[in-house]
C-alpha cells in the first residue's frame, strides 16, 4: 500500500506542476498539499508548495510550510534558506536572520553568506 501511496503523491506532483502551466495556482496548491498527505517525506512537494504561495505572495502561508518540511528533513539547508528567503520578502528580517543562520551553520555557500549581508542591512535599516 505504501509503495501505491508514493506512486499516487508523484502523480499528484506532475499534477500540481502542470496546473501551475496553466496559471491555476489554487489547483495546484492541492495536488502539492495531496502529494504531501500521501508521501510526508516527499521534501521537494513542500518546497514546490510554498513556492506557489511565494509566487502569490502568500509569504505568511509560504513559511509554515517549510518549517513542517524541516521536521521531516532537519538537516536540508535549502529549506532553511527558503524559508529566510520568504521571511524577508515579507519583511520578517528577525526571522530571516534566524533561518538564514541554520542555512549557513548547515553549509556556508557564498549564496546564503550574502544573502544573510542583505537581511542584515535591512534588518539594521528598520
Amino acid at each position: 500500500m505504501k509503495h501505491y501511496e508514493d506512486i499516487e503523491a508523484d502523480d499528484c506532483y506532475d499534477m500540481a506542476v502542470e496546473w501551475i502551466r496553466h496559471g491555476n495556482f489554487d489547483k495546484a496548491v492541492h495536488y502539492f498539499t495531496r502529494a504531501i498527505e500521501l508521501n510526508q517525506y516527499f521534501i521537494y512537494a513542500y518546497i514546490a508548495l510554498a513556492r506557489t504561495y511565494a509566487t502569490q505572495k502568500k509569504y505568511t502561508d509560504a513559511v509554515p510550510i517549510l518549517k513542517k518540511a524541516t521536521r521531516f528533513d532537519p538537516a536540508f539547508d535549502r529549506l532553511h534558506y527558503l524559508m529566510a528567503k520568504y521571511a524577508y520578502k515579507n519583511g520578517d528580517y528577525k526571522n530571516a536572520l534566524i533561518s538564514i543562520d541554520r542555512a549557513i551553520e548547515m553549509d556556508e555557500k557564498d549564496l546564503y553568506r550574502e544573502a544573510r549581508e542583505m537581511i542584515e542591512a535591512q534588518y539594521q535599516r528598520r
